[in-house]
C-alpha cells in the first residue's frame, strides 16, 4: 500500500506513464497523478487522481471527460458556472460525457482533487462546438479545445502545447 501523509505527492510515477507522457511532449512529473495501475495492457483505464491548483481568478473552461468523475475541494474556493460557490470539503461529480463549468477558481485559488474512472479521460477533454456538437480533443496529441487558457504550470507540463500556443509569457492566454 502507498501511502501520503497529508501535503505530500507523488515523487515517482511507472516509467510506461512517463514514457507515454513524454512522447506526447509532456512532462508527468510537472504535476501530481496518483495512479491505480491495473495489468499491463490496461493501464490507460485504470483510476487516477489529479491534483488541480488554480491560481486566484483563473477561468477554466467548460469541457467534461468520457468517464466518471468526482472532484473534491482541498483548498480555497470555486464558482461552478451557475452561481454556486464550492468551498472545502465540498464535492462535484458528473457522469461520461457531462459537460461542466466554466469553473472559476475565488480570491483565494482554488485546489481540487479530481478523481477519475480511467486515467486516460483526464487527457481526454470534451467541449461544445460552434454548432452546439460535443467535440473531443486529446492532450497527449498536443489537441486543446479553443477555450483553453494555459495556467502558469502548464508551461512545465504541456511545454509542447503552450509553445504551440504561441504564449511565450507562461500562464498567458
Amino acid at each position: 500500500m502507498e501511502f501520503y501523509p497529508l501535503g505530500s505527492l507523488p515523487t515517482s510515477y511507472p516509467r510506461w506513464y512517463v514514457d507515454a507522457l513524454a512522447g506526447a511532449g509532456m512532462n508527468a512529473y510537472a504535476s501530481a497523478t496518483w495512479i491505480l495501475s491495473a495489468n499491463d495492457e490496461d493501464r490507460f483505464s485504470s483510476p487516477a487522481a489529479h491534483l488541480l491548483p488554480m491560481p486566484p481568478g483563473y477561468r477554466l473552461f467548460r469541457h467534461g471527460h468520457p468517464c466518471y468523475r468526482f472532484e473534491i475541494v482541498v483548498q480555497g474556493s470555486l464558482e461552478l458556472g451557475d452561481g454556486r460557490i464550492a468551498s472545502v470539503g465540498d464535492v462535484f461529480t458528473a457522469e461520461p460525457g457531462t459537460l461542466y463549468g466554466p469553473h472559476t477558481a475565488g480570491p483565494e485559488g482554488c485546489t481540487t482533487i479530481e478523481f477519475f474512472s480511467r486515467l486516460e479521460a483526464a487527457y481526454t477533454l470534451l467541449y461544445e462546438g460552434p454548432d452546439g456538437e460535443i467535440l473531443e480533443a486529446d492532450v497527449r496529441k498536443g489537441e486543446m479545445p479553443p477555450d483553453y487558457i494555459p495556467m502558469e504550470r502548464d508551461s512545465d507540463m504541456l511545454p509542447g502545447i503552450t509553445q504551440k500556443r504561441g504564449t511565450g509569457t507562461p500562464g498567458a492566454g
